[in-house]
Parts: structure tokens; sequence; C-alpha cells
């Protein structure tokens, strides 16, 4: 503590010295630079990426934030996002005016661009820590045992004829709003609140998927978020899973249980679709398991019409009325927000995921069939493809 004598004097305060403030001007870089150095050693070592951050590290700093988030029922990353679009540009103008004031703006400038370079720094630091390095993590199809080879034509057919053939046999027992389109009984908060119950169910064929019970957060002006083409974003700063509830709601269903993906450690975007297929599939709620198979059906058409349409014309003919109409019930509600904005979107996603290491970019959504694939086709050698299908005509009755 200092005394009153010594402020009094001066005696308390010392001047930084020449190297300290030559440190805080130049050093600014090191922590990106660490973070992104690291990002590309950790893409060469998987298994020590696995071993080390996904599974220790990752979870020990990404648990307690979580844990304190999701207390709240609200969207943060939301809160946060209104408030910097509502008063920044205004903070930036007082300032703006206040610093044109002083004489000694150019000093007070540079130190304001120097501690805005050590927080973006610091800031990406971070997002590596709870999301970057476990695009590095080893590929989902090694740690659950999944062939990844090549696959025939056929392989591609059959598991779609699957996925269809089990999607219109759920859907005759799903319930329908009044346009005749999928709809579900209860609110889309406690839709949120079930989604996790699916990760629990796998988790005891998947101990990785094991992990707490975290909130996902309903983003409340989802209708204007549309106009992004976003249905859902993982905020890594709070570790906190937001979805979009203006979509139709098998929509909103899959991309929870694709957030929650994310939350567990899971960043690719191809690995977290098709956790959200396999943990739809387990979800004791049959409206999971109808909305994770439609995404995986429509998924794997789009992957056959662009090999062999002839294929995919016969494939969609298997698509009863209930689902073609839930299908036209997405694309019009998605064709009212296209537009400048969803394309600029979708480019910044693609630069995003690019800059982490997938460089399909946006693309890269579409290799969730490959692991689909090789899931079916597993199942169909060892004799689970059958049991699956009781499992699912049970859930439909």
């Amino acid at each position: 503590m200092m005394s009153r004598r010594q402020s009094l004097s001066g005696e308390g305060s010392r001047p930084r010295s020449p190297v300290c403030i030559w440190a805080g001007r130049l050093l600014w870089p090191l922590p990106a630079l660490f973070a992104w150095l690291a990002q590309r050693w950790l893409a060469e070592n998987p298994a020590f990426t696995e071993t080390i951050h996904a599974r220790y590290i990752f979870r020990w700093l990404s648990r307690p934030i979580a844990a304190a988030t999701s207390l709240l029922p609200f969207s943060i990353t939301e809160l946060l996002a209104a408030a910097a679009v509502l008063f920044l540009p205004l903070l930036l103008l007082i300032w703006l005016i206040r610093l044109f004031r002083r004489p000694d703006r150019l000093n007070r400038a540079g130190r304001l661009l120097r501690r805005a370079a050590w927080t973006a720094s610091l800031l990406y630091l971070v997002f590596m820590l709870l999301h970057g390095f476990n695009y590095a993590r080893q590929p989902l199809a090694v740690m659950m045992d999944l062939p990844s080879e090549a696959r025939p034509l056929e392989d591609l057919t059959d598991t779609t004829a699957w996925l269809i053939d089990q999607t219109v046999r759920l859907r005759e027992s799903r319930a329908e709003n009044e346009e005749g389109s999928f709809a579900y009984q209860v609110s889309r908060r406690d839709m949120l609140k079930k989604a996790a119950d699916g990760y629990a169910a796998a988790a005891y064929d998947y101990p990785l998927l094991s992990g707490p019970n975290v909130r996902p957060k309903p983003v409340q002006l989802s209708h204007y978020w549309s106009y992004t083409g976003i249905t859902g974003m993982y905020f890594p700063f709070l570790v906190e899973a937001n979805v979009n509830i203006d979509t139709p709601p098998d929509q909103i269903m899959f991309t929870t249980l694709h957030e929650i993906a994310h939350l567990r450690g899971f960043a690719r975007e191809d690995e977290a679709n098709f956790l959200a297929f396999i943990t739809g599939l387990y979800h004791p709620d049959a409206d999971f398991t109808y909305a994770a198979l439609l995404s995986a059906s429509v998924h794997c058409l789009n992957a056959v019409y662009r090999l062999d349409p002839a294929q995919h014309a016969e494939l969609a003919s298997r698509l009863s009325d209930p689902v073609r109409r839930d299908l036209t019930a997405r694309s019009l509600y998605w064709k009212q927000f296209e537009g400048p904005v969803q394309t600029a979107s979708t480019k910044v996603n693609h630069a995003y995921l690019q800059a982490n290491l997938q460089t399909d970019g946006v693309h890269s959504y579409g290799r969730m069939v490959d692991l689909v694939i090789a899931w079916h086709r597993q199942a169909a050698d060892n004799g689970a493809l059958a049991e699956w299908q009781d499992r699912l005509a049970a859930a439909g009755d």
C-alpha cells in the first residue's frame, strides 16, 4: 500500500522502463502468432491434440464457463451482439470527439490502438483454446471406428434409400400443423432443453459423447438472423450454443444437436452434422429422430444428385407426400430471406472455415455424407441395421 507521504512526494510512482514500453509496442502479435503456429503443429499431431487438448485442456477450460453461462436462460451472445450494434458506434464517436479536443491526440490514439491490438491477439488465443485447436483433433471416424475409405455410388444410393424409407415410416406418426407440415408439440424452449437427451443415450455406446448437460440458448431476434442463412452458432468465448428458433421445427432440433457437438469439443462442421444425426437416432423423443433422418436424407440426396441425377430422381420418388410437405415448408421459409446479406454471410463463413484448416470451406458440411455411409455400411455388416430398423419402427408406433 502506498503511504500518504509517498503519494505527495511522488516516490510511490515509478516511470515505466524503456524495455516495458517497447515490449508493449512490439510484442502484441505474440499470443496470436503462438496460437496460429500451435494450431498448425497440432494439425500434424492429431493424436497429441486428442489426448492432451481435446480431452483435458479444453474440458478443463470450457466446462466451468459453460456451467456459468448455462445458468441464464437467455443468449448472452445475442445480448452482447445487440449492445455492440447499438452502443459501439456511439462510444466510438464520443471517443473521437474527445480525442480531437486534446493536444496529445496522437499519443492517445496510439495507446488505444496498441490496447486494441493486444486485446485482439489475446482473444484469438482464447478462441483457439476454446474451439480452434479442436479442428486439429483426431478424425471422428477414427474415434468411432468407422471405416474411412472410398465408397462406390452403390453404397451412397443404398444408404440414401434406407434413410428415406425410415424417414417416411417415422413421418406417418408425427403431428402436423394446419398446413400439413411437421409440428412439435411443446415450446421451443422445452425443445432445446430436451436435445441433450440424445447425447446421454448415445454415450452408452460412444463414451466420447458424454458431457455435462449444458443449456442451448434460443435467439430472440432469430427471424432477422435468418437473413444471414445461419441456423445456429457456437460462441467459444462464452462456450454458448445459440439456436435460430424461427426456422421449421425439424431444423431447430437438428441444429441444436449440431451445436451441442461443438460444446462437446467437436469443431468440424461435417462431424457436428454427423453427431446430430447419430444422437438424433438415439434420442428418446421420436421427433428428434425424425429430424435427424430427414436432414441426413436431404444431405445424401444432394450428394446423389451431384453424381447421378437419374438415380436422384428415382430415390426422390420414394419420398411420401407428408415428407415432401416438410421439405416444401423448409424451402418456402428460406426463400423469403434470400438476398445479399445471406450471400455475404456465406462468404464470411467460407473464409472462416478455410482459416481453420477446413479446406472445403462451407462445402465441408457435405462431407457428413461420408460418415453416414460408413456408419450405414458398418451397421449392415455387423447386423446392427436390422436392430435399428426395429427400434425406429417402435419409435413410430
